[in-house]
């Protein structure tokens, strides 16, 4: 693939990865706003615990579109990819255990009472990715070094 259609993929992407972003934003102003007009502002504390995993959600989504419009703008895949598999990693392995410890916990301490929830075993997969993603995103910016210290060398 040339780098000039790699760059057009990646613009095209960037633009589609907008649109599941855009609706989530949505989607959780929505969730908290009826929540926040149904049940008063008694609630929010619960509502901002529940949905704090979806914040870094989000952010990772956010950090692919970023990464996408800069390769579309043509930035070296080098130069973007480590840092992007490394924070988006970083982003999902929270998020995930934020829903799966943090949720139970803060909800415990604001609520004097325990937070009982079934075991959820896609966000433990989720937060394995996203650890595996940081290592990964390790081993790629060691690699691309190398290959330039080779460049350099030769």
């Amino acid at each position: 693939m040339t780098d000039d259609a790699l760059s057009r993929h990646a613009r095209l992407l960037a633009r589609l990865v907008s649109v599941p972003l855009a609706l989530l934003l949505l989607l959780a102003a929505v969730l908290v706003g009826n929540a926040v007009i149904q049940r008063g502002g008694d609630f929010l504390p619960f509502l901002v615990i529940y949905y704090t995993p979806m914040l870094f959600y989000i952010a990772a989504i956010a950090m692919v579109r970023s990464a996408l419009r800069s390769i579309g703008r043509g930035g070296e895949i080098a130069a973007v990819l480590p840092g992007l598999l490394s924070r988006a990693g970083a982003a999902l392995f929270v998020g995930a255990l934020f829903k799966e410890v943090g949720v139970p916990a803060l909800t415990w301490l604001v609520s004097g009472s325990a937070y009982i929830r079934p075991f959820e075993p896609s966000a433990l997969t989720l937060g394995i990715v996203g650890a595996m993603l940081v290592i990964v995103g390790q081993l790629f910016g060691r690699a691309a070094a190398a290959e330039a210290e080779l460049r350099q060398i030769i």
